[in-house]
């Protein structure tokens, strides 16, 4: 076989590889590049996507993957804590984060880095320091006060959420959308602690509950589900009080049975996972055997080693 043959012959084989390793370059260029690097001086493990990533202290890592919507980073410090991170960056942003010793906050860099150190760092600390006003009106009977208060409260969050996000969309951007839900859910949470949590609502109680699920969760009840804590203490709300409320839930299968099916019925399988989480977290706290009933239904029934 001539030089010129062996040529032809290869070509097809060369344009192959070309176009793998171009299909390979854009699709990492079209990537979320998410930097984690550990700074404490204990290990952390980071979750995300059905992935897990160990980080001995000193260490970083770089995850480059498209839709990362949530890190959840496990400290092995002595109390275990917990980080969960929501993730707001379009496909060619990257964020640098840095987890310091106890006691202090995480660190941000990169593309949007104001805008999730706000929300991670102080939102949750912005939104839940109303409660006591809120009681404080909700105390007076005066419901529709509350209502133009709280969302008074929820119109500015959000209004300085829109500026740090910075898309030229607006409020049309898809990233705004997603905190927008993932505000929504957090804001209503900080006020159902003043309405709920007695055995039967109250008029008043009744009347607030069912106007925030009118205009922020009817909507989207269907497709609810619970990527984080709040969504799911809404969800068992909702489910605890629906007949009270006179509202038509969505019903699910039991993954598993407990004395709590009559709520569970009504929780997508995620939101039913985080019952078992929250049940586990109890048990763990007062070195209680059962814990390991709650490890090995979340392990075999839900795919999730909590």
């Amino acid at each position: 076989m001539d030089k010129i043959e062996k040529i032809k012959k290869l070509q097809p084989f060369s344009k192959r590889i070309t176009s793998i390793l171009l299909l390979f370059l854009f699709s990492t260029a079209l990537s979320q590049k998410i930097s984690v690097e550990n700074k404490s001086d204990f290990p952390i493990d980071i979750q995300y996507n059905n992935r897990k990533i160990h980080l001995t202290p000193g260490k970083k890592n770089i995850i480059s993957e498209k839709e990362i919507n949530f890190l959840k980073i496990k400290l092995d410090n002595k109390n275990k804590s917990n980080l969960f991170i929501p993730v707001f960056l379009t496909n060619d942003e990257s964020l640098e984060l840095i987890i310091q010793s106890d006691n202090k906050p995480l660190e941000f860099k990169g593309d949007k880095d104001l805008l999730h150190n706000y929300i991670v760092n102080q939102q949750h600390s912005i939104l839940y320091k109303n409660v006591v006003k809120y009681q404080e009106i909700y105390n007076k009977n005066k419901n529709q006060e509350l209502i133009n208060f709280s969302e008074l409260i929820l119109a500015e969050y959000l209004n300085k959420i829109k500026s740090l996000n910075n898309s030229p969309l607006g409020t049309k951007d898809e990233q705004y959308k997603r905190i927008e839900k993932y505000v929504v859910n957090d804001w209503l949470s900080s006020l159902y602690l003043i309405l709920t949590g007695n055995k039967n609502l109250s008029i008043q109680s009744k009347e607030l509950v069912l106007y925030y699920y009118n205009k922020y969760l009817q909507k989207d009840i269907e497709r609810y589900n619970c990527d984080y804590r709040p969504q799911y203490e809404i969800m068992s709300i909702l489910a605890k009080y629906s007949s009270q409320l006179n509202i038509i839930l969505p019903k699910y299968a039991i993954t598993e049975h407990t004395e709590d099916d009559a709520v569970n019925q009504y929780l997508p399988k995620k939101c039913q996972a985080y019952y078992f989480k929250i049940q586990l977290k109890y048990y763990d706290a007062v070195n209680s055997q059962k814990k390991k009933y709650y490890e090995k239904v979340l392990k075999e029934k839900f795919n999730d080693s909590e």
